[in-house]
């Protein structure tokens, strides 16, 4: 699919194993919508530093889903703070940017709601959005998200989302992955994209 300003969603949210099923859930959904997920991971090129390929999918894209779930400790008792940072980058582009960019919209996921008024109380008044590590929730809530900001009228209900999102990983997933020599729980992002997108629009080039 294309990927222009209109049609580009900027995933931030955490990229280790326990968050990957949501995550996977996420680009499918929004592959399903008909948008093309961003994020950081499509691109591998020691040259561009990580906060340069940021900024420029920020640029590129006019929808944002951040997710702040992981800010609690790790193992050497600090929080993690890449994804308040990179939703306050997308703020700062909405805010001081030109007229395209004065467009974006915006989706700010938590696992409990308005937990981040304990840790970022100058997002206070936001509407957050409450997952609880539920996949089907997180397929709702971004469907619904990408329905209302978007106004198309075209865009599967949730149910039908879920039920299609279900055989993909159980059945298309793990076929696909096999036929690549990739494990199936282990899939690249661009890997993990180019198969839902054959999956979904198989005509497209």
């Amino acid at each position: 699919m294309v990927k222009d300003f209109s049609n580009s969603v900027f995933i931030n949210c955490p990229f280790d194993d326990d968050f990957k099923e949501l995550l996977h859930a996420i680009i499918y959904t929004v592959y399903k919508c008909g948008f093309v997920p961003r994020s950081a991971m499509e691109e591998d090129n020691a040259l561009i530093n990580r906060l340069s390929k940021i900024e420029s999918i920020i640029e590129q894209c006019r929808f944002g889903i951040h997710d702040l779930s992981r800010t609690e400790i790790n193992k050497s008792s600090l929080p993690r703070f890449n994804m308040p940072f990179e939703l306050g980058i997308f703020f700062g582009a909405k805010k001081f940017g030109d007229e395209q960019q004065k467009t974006k919209v915006a989706l700010v996921l938590e696992k409990q709601k308005y937990l981040y008024q304990q840790y970022i109380s100058d997002l206070n008044g936001i509407d957050t959005k409450a997952h609880e590590n539920s996949i089907e929730k997180i397929i709702k809530i971004v469907r619904n998200w990408l329905q209302s900001a978007s106004g198309r009228k075209t865009i599967d209900g949730h149910l039908r989302i879920i039920d299609d999102y279900t055989n993909f990983r159980d059945v298309v997933l793990p076929g696909a992955a096999n036929k690549l020599g990739l494990e199936t729980n282990d899939v690249p992002f661009n890997d993990y994209c180019l198969i839902v997108e054959f999956s979904l629009y198989p005509f497209m080039e």
